[in-house]
């Protein structure tokens, strides 16, 4: 009897792992927004892979460009970040991790950063639109804040 409570434990706690949602793919712009007085906007383009591992808990990884066009060093990142979510309808929040590459004359060596993240998705089906603001924490060991506000807006494709 021992065996078959044990069992019964075990099946229960993986059953939401056994049965993973259907990946799709996001092309998406980007809006950033540096909090730091006198920073100039970005502007971007990111594409992500996302994978559901429950109905409500899905992870991404996410590769991105952004430059800013006002800066006079022609100031660029390049993100590659990971980001995990919990779904609750059409809403959806998450934290990500992030490791960072800068462009341009000036510019910090790459480094780590996080992000806290809250979302939208409409339209479900084969194709949603999705709509995402992100708090970015980025510090690079070089002393530059760049904490920053980041919308993204654009649409997934699943598979």
């Amino acid at each position: 009897m021992r065996r078959i409570a044990l069992l019964f434990v075990i099946v229960a706690a993986t059953i939401a792992t056994i049965a993973p949602g259907a990946g799709a793919v996001g092309l998406y712009g980007i809006y950033w927004n540096p909090k730091a007085d006198g920073s100039s906007e970005g502007w971007g383009a990111g594409l992500k892979y996302e994978s559901g591992i429950t109905p409500f808990v899905t992870i991404d990884g996410r590769f991105s460009y952004v430059t800013f066009p006002d800066d006079a060093d022609d100031f660029s990142i390049i993100p590659f970040e990971a980001t995990a979510t919990v779904k609750l309808g059409t809403l959806y929040g998450g934290v990500g991790v992030g490791y960072y590459t800068f462009g341009g004359e000036e510019h910090p060596d790459g480094d780590f950063g996080w992000y806290l993240l809250a979302g939208i998705s409409i339209l479900p089906g084969p194709v949603s639109v999705f709509g995402e603001f992100k708090w970015q924490n980025l510090e690079p060991q070089d002393g530059v804040d760049l904490e920053s506000y980041v919308f993204h807006i654009g649409a997934s494709f699943g598979m």
